[in-house]
């Protein structure tokens, strides 16, 4: 229960009474007189919490014992949450040159002190959780990622895949450890459709194994339908059409759950510009234009893949894009709707060790026109990273709601 206080005056009005002891003054300081304290029950500082963006919450927490444990607390989310007032937040796992171990970072809009009403992007390192195995499929459902398996060593020197599961709780940044797989993993693919999570491939087997399936509501392994393996190794994987596209090398697959069957698609528009770093937002996925890649004026940075005409187009309206962002190692990552881009300085890719490094964001807002043509109009562009000597490398941005 939060209390408001207010410290009565004395009877005669009177501040500065020179017969008041010092230590008298002290205590009443630190004790309130009851008669003027107003308690707030839990209930109605969580539901005023609740209304807060989240952005806001370091701050609070910072008042009172009280509001940091609100702040804490996971029945604060199930508020957010029925209220409608839940938001997108992109977690980003990275590392640097020269380490071995990467961490997550959480990338959040930060309210800035000296223009009311405006916010700036910034990564935001979390200690609390435990680096991911390299190799890993990752899976957003609500507040949570489902992690599936990896390989265990170095990404450079791996030896062989893990059947862990762990599954991340981002309201409170903790973790816990699910029923493990049947066959050890690394580079598989996964996506949820209908509450389930389809694991596919990276194993070595002829067994029925190859591909699991994890219900989330009940927490269990559940029998899927047999199919013939494939490919072992996939690069990126994305839900479309209520199937799990994967790619894989100059190999495109397609798992459709109602047939249980894993079908091969002939190499089209689709293998050829889908790159590791695209993103989905609102059943499109996005990706960088290769001509960009390689020439820096090329004239749209960002192509778009629509499922249902199955074609590639250009982005349009990107004025204002940057041309130092090294595109080519760059991650996208969906962001409450808009589409955002982390990516090393271009300019420090042949610079060698030494030196201020830094990792850019930039923020595009998705505009739809009357015919459904989708333009992108680009909203910030700034530093949301700085790093003395070591280049970043960004392995995966995944969207939770929380």
């Amino acid at each position: 229960m939060a209390v408001i206080s207010e410290i009565p005056e004395d009877s005669n009005g009177d501040h500065s009474n020179p017969n008041k002891k010092p230590q008298d003054a002290k205590k009443k300081l630190r004790e309130p007189d009851e008669r003027y304290s107003f308690p707030i029950p839990d209930e109605v500082t969580e539901k005023c919490f609740a209304l807060v963006e989240r952005c806001h919450y370091p701050e609070l927490s910072l008042v009172s014992d009280t509001f940091r444990r609100l702040i804490n607390s996971p029945t604060l989310y199930n508020t957010r949450s029925r209220l409608g007032q839940t938001e997108s937040v992109l977690y980003v796992y990275l590392g640097f040159t020269g380490y071995e171990r990467l961490s997550w970072y959480i990338l959040h809009r930060k309210p800035s002190r000296n223009v009311p009403n405006t916010f700036s992007l910034r990564l935001g390192k979390i200690g609390t959780l435990p680096p991911m195995p390299w190799g890993a499929a990752v899976v957003s459902v609500g507040y949570e990622m489902y992690v599936f398996g990896g390989c265990v060593g170095q990404k450079e020197v791996p030896t062989k895949g893990t059947k862990e599961v762990i599954v991340i709780d981002c309201r409170l940044h903790t973790h816990r450890s699910l029923p493990s797989m049947k066959l050890n993993r690394s580079r598989a693919a996964a996506g949820l459709i209908d509450g389930k999570i389809y694991v596919i491939g990276g194993c070595q087997t002829r067994s029925g194994h190859y591909i699991e399936t994890f219900d989330v509501r009940e927490q269990v392994w559940v029998r899927t339908k047999w199919s013939q393996p494939r490919n072992n190794l996939f690069y990126t994987y994305a839900v479309m059409e209520e199937q799990v596209f994967i790619l894989g090398k100059k190999k495109l697959f397609a798992y459709e759950p109602k047939e249980g069957k894993l079908r091969r698609i002939l190499a089209g528009e689709l293998c050829l510009r889908w790159h590791m770093s695209s993103c989905m937002i609102d059943d499109m996925l996005f990706s960088f234009n290769p001509q960009r890649v390689f020439e820096n004026m090329a004239p749209e940075p960002i192509i778009v893949y629509d499922p249902k005409e199955k074609e590639w187009r250009p982005w349009t309206g990107l004025q204002g894009f940057p041309y130092n962002i090294f595109l080519h190692e760059s991650k996208m990552g969906n962001l409450g709707g808009n589409l955002v881009i982390l990516g090393n300085d271009r300019s420090h890719q042949s610079q060698g060790f030494g030196g201020k490094k830094y990792i850019w964001c930039v923020e595009i807002s998705l505009e739809r026109g009357q015919g459904g043509e989708i333009s992108g109009k680009v909203e910030s562009v700034a530093v949301v990273l700085t790093v003395p000597e070591w280049q970043a490398s960004i392995e995966l941005c995944r969207t939770v709601t929380v």
